[in-house]
């Protein structure tokens, strides 16, 4: 039964838990590429270009988090590449999903904590 017990903590150590949470810096990178296939459906300005640059602003902000976490800034590409391809697949249909607006908010909510300079029409 020790053995067991002793297993169990060592693995629970050293592999972690689903419990812990994501990087910041993966946040801000799923954020900008929710704001990149926002911007791809929209077709009206001032909106579409102030989404593209609050894509670009929160990848930077990612970049420049992900250094400050000690992260190698290039492993973005394959959390924005990814979650890209997810909303990607929504199409339209995206902003119709519970999920989109939790993320509209979270995004919101990350830009304010961490001084991400959007345009105000995004925080609202």
């Amino acid at each position: 039964m020790r053995t067991i017990c002793f297993f169990t903590l060592t693995v629970a150590l050293c592999c972690g838990t689903s419990l812990q949470a994501q990087p910041v810096s993966w946040g801000m990178a799923q954020c900008s590429a929710l704001m990149g296939v926002m911007e791809q459906h929209i077709t009206r300005q001032p909106h579409k270009s102030v989404l593209a640059h609050a894509g670009d602003t929160m990848l930077a902000a990612a970049e420049a988090q992900s250094r400050i976490e000690g992260r190698n800034p290039d492993e973005l590409i394959s959390v924005y590449g990814y979650k890209q391809e997810e909303w990607t697949a929504m199409g339209y249909t995206m902003a119709f999903k519970t999920e989109f607006h939790d993320w509209i908010d979270y995004c919101g909510a990350l830009a304010r904590s961490y001084d991400v300079p959007l345009d105000p029409i995004l925080l609202n």
